[in-house]
């Protein structure tokens, strides 16, 4: 079987996941959902070659558990942002280019911004961090992948709307 399809196939799992994520509205639930896609999508991305990609889940999913757990202070923040810098230098596609950072730079505007209190201002910064993937997701051929992050920010869309409209009725 082509190892495209397979990694497409896995991504396929994990993007499911995603688009689900941008409909929830409470961040801890999306924090705990996310966990999951990002162990699934890791794996697609190392089975297509995207190694930074897989570097920022696995760097994601740590930060997540321990955002969840404890406060996100700037050493915090820091901490995690220069471990995936670090690791993804150690193991960078030189032939990517700039692309091939772009999993960090996601992770970093998600990370800084992870304590966001605003509902509506956290699905914003899935909105940034998201423009990232679907690049880097299209470069390393993970089709699906770069679907679902078009999929992804429409139902984080309507889901910052939703936040929103309940709001406005409030």
């Amino acid at each position: 079987m082509n190892i495209v399809l397979i990694g497409n196939t896995v991504s396929f799992i994990g993007c499911a996941l995603m688009v689900a994520v941008g409909f929830i509205k409470k961040k801890d639930h999306i924090i705990r959902v996310q966990c999951i896609q990002f162990t699934i999508q890791g794996a697609a991305n190392l089975i297509l070659g995207g190694v930074t990609g897989f570097i920022a889940n696995l760097i994601s999913i740590a930060r997540n558990l321990w955002f969840a757990r404890k406060e996100g202070t700037v050493k915090a923040k820091i901490f995690f942002i220069a471990l995936q810098a670090v690791l993804s230098l150690m193991f960078l596609d030189t032939e990517a280019g700039i692309i091939g950072w772009f999993p960090l730079f996601s992770a970093a505007v998600f990370t800084w911004f992870l304590d966001v209190k605003s509902d509506a201002a956290f699905k914003i910064v899935i909105l940034a961090a998201q423009v990232f993937w679907i690049v880097y997701d299209f470069y390393y051929s993970n089709y699906v992948a770069c679907a679902f992050d078009i999929f992804t920010m429409i139902s984080t869309t309507i889901g910052l709307y939703w936040i929103l409209k309940d709001r406005s009725a409030a």
